[in-house]
């Protein structure tokens, strides 16, 4: 059973500052706990109630918790009832190599909007998200749960941007709100980088300078009432079946 300070510890893992000070965060959830532990990432511990070993064999090694130590872990409406405490990856990526594909996020702040495009990136073998430092952090549980386990297979690091253009040779497009219709577009096969920035700011000011190619997604029917723009994570699927097909 868990001591009063190991649980306290866990529960702190619920804030950022606690997770970056101790770099270890908890992912809650059967398939969650499954992905990750298939994965590169160290799983220090697993944690269960009694009642999920009963009905789950798989976990029958986890630490025993109660019901009521689950749901206060749990940051989901209803608690899981089965977590994993995890080791945050090093910022090991090598800067000097280049990947075909590439999605660049500028200060997206929407955790289920990163998840879900994480899990996009997944879905269409991109394997690397470069983020502004200023974009919600990967390992905050609503990014995880929309991720739905992808986080476990791409690399998501995060960059001052500016720099980051400035150093890497990519063919670098961005997607914008007028530009080149996407359906006339043309990818190279050369490394390629996709800039998308917030729904709320768009890219900011000071990457659309460095960006040389700037990219629309069509209206079907420009004559109707359509809102101000597409959810940043729509638009990420959009730009990447374009992109990859």
């Amino acid at each position: 059973m868990l001591t009063n300070n190991e649980f306290k510890i866990l529960r702190q893992l619920k804030q950022k500052k606690y997770r970056q000070e101790q770099a270890l965060f908890l992912v809650e959830g059967k398939k969650m706990v499954e992905e990750v532990l298939k994965s590169a990432f160290v799983v220090k511990n697993v944690f269960a109630t009694e009642g999920f070993v009963e009905k789950s064999a798989v976990f029958y090694d986890a630490m025993i918790i109660t019901k009521t130590q689950s749901e206060q872990l749990s940051s989901l409406t209803t608690d899981p009832e089965v977590y994993a405490l995890v080791e945050m990856k090093k910022d090991n990526f090598d800067d000097c190599v280049l990947k075909n594909r590439v999605l660049i996020l500028d200060d997206v702040r929407d955790a289920g909007n990163l998840g879900t495009i994480i899990r996009t990136a997944d879905w269409f073998n991109i394997d690397l998200i470069i983020c502004s430092k200023d974009c919600v952090e990967l390992y905050n549980s609503k990014v995880l749960q929309a991720s739905m386990g992808s986080f476990t297979r791409v690399n998501v690091i995060y960059r001052n941007l500016i720099d980051f253009i400035h150093s890497h040779k990519y063919n670098y497009y961005g997607a914008f709100l007028n530009g080149q219709l996407l359906n006339e577009v043309s990818f190279p096969t050369q490394p390629t980088a996709i800039v998308l920035g917030s729904e709320s700011h768009g890219i900011s000011e000071k990457v659309a300078k460095l960006i040389p190619n700037r990219i629309n997604i069509p209206l079907i029917n420009p004559n109707r009432i359509v809102p101000e723009s597409l959810n940043v994570a729509t638009a990420t699927a959009i730009l990447c079946y374009a992109w990859t097909k």
